[in-house]
């Protein structure tokens, strides 16, 4: 096995409101769990091999970023992270 840098896991943190709700993982959680198996897949992706590029995670400036999921529902999440 090669020796090589060991993966940099980069903190995934949901938004919290100031009363302490976290709203996107309330949306998580609504959701099938095939879509919430698709987008976790894709937020493991992005936490564990970062910088990820094209298609799944979009620069959009400024530090923000958007990663698309395309769902087993034909539809497509957008979960947006800040670095």
């Amino acid at each position: 096995m090669a020796d090589g840098p060991e993966p940099k896991k980069i903190p995934l943190i949901f938004f919290r409101t100031t009363a302490g709700s976290e709203p996107v993982r309330e949306w998580l959680k609504g959701l099938d769990e095939s879509e919430r198996q698709a987008i976790g897949e894709d937020l493991l992706r992005a936490q564990w091999r970062w910088p990820v590029g094209m298609p799944p995670c979009r620069p959009m400036g400024n530090g923000l970023w958007e990663i698309r999921t395309n769902l087993p529902t034909k539809k497509t999440a957008r979960v947006l992270i800040c670095l």
